[in-house]
Formats: C-alpha cells, sequence, structure tokens
C-alpha cells in the first residue's frame, strides 16, 4: 500500500535519487497541469505530462520524418542519412566538403612595375590570375619640335618657361605656369579682345603706328561736367630745340599752338574769324555792320555784287564789334550792292 501526501514535499533543493515515474497502462483519470506519468504499455513506452488540456510526450510531437531531397530513410522510425553533393565549385568527399581547385597558382600578384590581371567568374571564383607590365615611357609632344619620350622613375619632366616671358613654380605637387612680373614679348603680339592698360605710362618705343580710329579720344577718364584740364598733342623735339604742341585750353574755349613750350597762340576759325555781308539800299550813304568778332583788329574790303570790282569806302572801327561804312553823296549803292568782307587779325 503506497503513502499518499495531502499537501507538498519540499526537498530543499536535494536530490530525488533512484526514484521511478509512475507506470501505467493508460493515462490517469482527472489529471491536474504539470502531472507526468511513464505510458507502459507496449509500442508507446515514453513518458507524458499535463499541459492542462492534454496530456504531451515528453519527447515532442514528432512522429516521422519525410525524406526530401538529399535525404534518405526517415518514416515512423529508422536513421536519416543527408547526402551532400557537390555543385559548381564544390567538392563532397567522404569526410568534408572543399571548393574546387581552379588551377590559379597561390601567390601575390601585382607589383610597383606591374598591375595585377584577375579573370572571376560567376561563382565569384578567380579562375585566372596574372599581370601587365605598367607602361614606362610617357610621349610629350607641344605645338613645335618633335615628340619626346619620357622614362617614368628615371627621367624627369621639367616645364620650363621663355626668359622675360613665361616663369614656372612647383610646389605642393603642382606646377604653376605664368608671367613673369615685367614680361617682354619677343615677338609680335596680337590682341583679339579689348586691350586696358591700367598703369599710368604707355610707352610706345615704334617707328610707326597705324591706328583704325579715325578718332583719338584723350582724357577719357573724365566723367564730370566742368573740365579744367587742357588736352592735345605735343612733339619731342630733343634737347636742342623746344617741343612745339598743339592744344585744347579749357580756360579760354580755343584752340592753341606753340613753337617754342611756352607762347601759346589761339588758332581761330574761319567762322570765328570772318564776317560776310551785302549793303545798300538805294538811298543811305552810311550803314552800320555788325560783326561780333570781338576786336577792332580786322580787316574790311568792299566789292561791287554786280561788276565784282573792289570799291572803296571809309570805314570806322567803331566797336570791337561793330564797323561803320560811309559812302559819298553821289556814290549811293543800290540794293545789296557792295558785299563787305571782315576778317579778324590776331
Amino acid at each position: 500500500m503506497a503513502l499518499s501526501y495531502l499537501t507538498d514535499i519540499n526537498l530543499n533543493k536535494n536530490e530525488l535519487q533512484n526514484a521511478v515515474i509512475q507506470n501505467l497502462g493508460a493515462a490517469p483519470g482527472t489529471p491536474v497541469e504539470g502531472q507526468i506519468y511513464y505510458d507502459s504499455t507496449a509500442g508507446d513506452k515514453q513518458l507524458y505530462f499535463y499541459n492542462g488540456s492534454a496530456w504531451i510526450p515528453v519527447s515532442g510531437d514528432i512522429s516521422e520524418v519525410i525524406a526530401g531531397d538529399g535525404l534518405t530513410g526517415g518514416g515512423g522510425s529508422g536513421s536519416v542519412t543527408l547526402n551532400v553533393v557537390g555543385g559548381t565549385g564544390i567538392t563532397a568527399n567522404a569526410n568534408d566538403i572543399a571548393i574546387t581547385n581552379t588551377g590559379v597558382t597561390a601567390a601575390s600578384y601585382g607589383s610597383s612595375t606591374a598591375i595585377p590581371v584577375i579573370t572571376v567568374n560567376a561563382q565569384g571564383q578567380i579562375t585566372a590570375a596574372s599581370t601587365a607590365a605598367i607602361s614606362t615611357d610617357l610621349t610629350i609632344a607641344a605645338d613645335s619640335g618633335s615628340d619626346d619620350t619620357v622614362t617614368l622613375g628615371t627621367d624627369t619632366l621639367t616645364f620650363a618657361g621663355t626668359a622675360n616671358e613665361i616663369e614656372t613654380t612647383v610646389t605642393n605637387n603642382q606646377i604653376q605656369i605664368g608671367l613673369v612680373d615685367n614680361p617682354t614679348v619677343s615677338g609680335n603680339l596680337i590682341v583679339s579682345g579689348n586691350l586696358t592698360v591700367s598703369g599710368t605710362t604707355t610707352t610706345v618705343n615704334t617707328e610707326t603706328i597705324n591706328l583704325a580710329d579715325n578718332i583719338i579720344t584723350l582724357n577719357s577718364n573724365y566723367a564730370g561736367s566742368s573740365p579744367s584740364e587742357n588736352g592735345g598733342i605735343e612733339i619731342e623735339r630733343g634737347t636742342a630745340d623746344d617741343n612745339v604742341a598743339l592744344r585744347w585750353n579749357e580756360t579760354s574755349d580755343t584752340w592753341e599752338l606753340t613753337k617754342n613750350g611756352t607762347d601759346y597762340y589761339e588758332i581761330q576759325t574761319v567762322g570765328e574769324s570772318t564776317y560776310a555781308t551785302s549793303i545798300g539800299n538805294g538811298t543811305d550813304t552810311s550803314y552800320t555792320v555788325t560783326h561780333n568778332l570781338g576786336s577792332q583788329d580786322v580787316i574790311v574790303q568792299l566789292y561791287d555784287n554786280s561788276s565784282l570790282d573792289t570799291v572803296y569806302a571809309d570805314v570806322v572801327r567803331t566797336s570791337t564789334s561793330v564797323v561803320t561804312i560811309d559812302f559819298s553823296s553821289n556814290s549811293i549803292p543800290s540794293t545789296n550792292d557792295i558785299r563787305v568782307l571782315i576778317t579778324k587779325i590776331g
């Protein structure tokens, strides 16, 4: 007769030795969660536990193994064999799986004078390996001269400038090419675009200057409204003679010239220094002619408009703007018969 315990037994973490689980030919009735028993029925012979709703074999619920691709055996009992077959690039041996030898010699490929050449198949395997020599000759060419060859690692490639024109500088793995501070162009210089000279003096040491422009503008940097700088052209005559010049005088608003570099003389235009008109009305003997030449230093000449003969009359230079011409009573000119020509002197 077995003892019945109506309360839990606490072993305080001590071993339960030589214990045997209850052997039954069928599952116990009214089980509780966590209860176990050993089914001693022939053909079963395994341990079960109750999960609260069903009896579950401790060995799991796998009842058989179905062999698939690469497997043999299986079923409700018996062993299952895994058959490993080598594929592309893989060799299956009795005791291991190995990568198929591709025939490439194990080595280090490439150097400072050769580059590696590698062939890779679809499986990512290197199927061929070799090296290709690096070209050590560099061909250089220019706008003139013959092509030359530089041997890398032996020769030095030099970027040379041109005296008084181009200079070159090497720094931080960079070659800088530029003009010298005061370049001198030995040949002809053609500027296709605009030429701007920002200095204060431009010296042209040539015998001939050809300009396509028909207007030369002086004082071109002046943009104000009250000009005060004279402008003109001066001719250098060496140390023995004074320079001569032609200039515009901003003070008097006149063109002037000098023959000694000091004394300037006004250049008068025809419109500023001459005046012409016709007089006569068939009645008067005295006529006032206003010429507005601003000087009494004038030459007055008369001629007959009909005969074109020179005629004479009394001429009085009344002011710097007016002359008075008188005829005798028996020489009264008809309407506009006398032409008066007045020329200013100085």
